[in-house]
């Protein structure tokens, strides 16, 4: 199945797709936004809504202040990446996800999925949910 890119280019492979996503989901968790909030519309659709571990709905803007007020030093160990193309610009992006915590990987973490859709010519994650493993 074709995919596009960051540029609206065709992509056939797979690690590639797994690749792209994986970045856009680290750089969502490890970068400091509070320096710089504007680059969050680089990331996060105007639509975004999250379903949290404990099964409540969470606005964009509430993710928006849990991005800028999150510890610059926080970091996840993210793996087991399944990425499904949902239509042309959309994709299903499922992992796992453990917190790193004094340079050991936490042993439970969370399932999670996000829904990226291809918008204003790049990659915008519009759905998010987690759920505790």
């Amino acid at each position: 199945m074709n995919h596009l890119d960051n540029a609206g280019h065709i992509d056939k492979s797979e690690t590639a797709l797994i690749d792209r996503f994986k970045q856009r989901e680290e750089t969502l968790l490890h970068t400091d936004f509070s320096k710089s909030p504007q680059q969050l519309d680089n990331f996060l659709h105007p639509e975004l809504f999250e379903i949290s571990p404990i099964g409540s709905y969470t606005s964009r803007s509430e993710i928006v202040t849990w991005l800028l007020a999150k510890p610059s030093t926080q970091r996840w160990c993210l793996s087991q990446f399944k990425v499904v193309a949902l239509a042309s610009d959309a994709m299903l992006v499922c992992y796992q996800a453990n917190s790193i915590n004094a340079g050991t990987v936490k042993k439970t973490g969370s399932l999670r999925s996000s829904i990226w859709r291809f918008d204003a010519h790049q990659w915008r994650l519009q759905f998010h949910q987690a759920t505790k493993n």
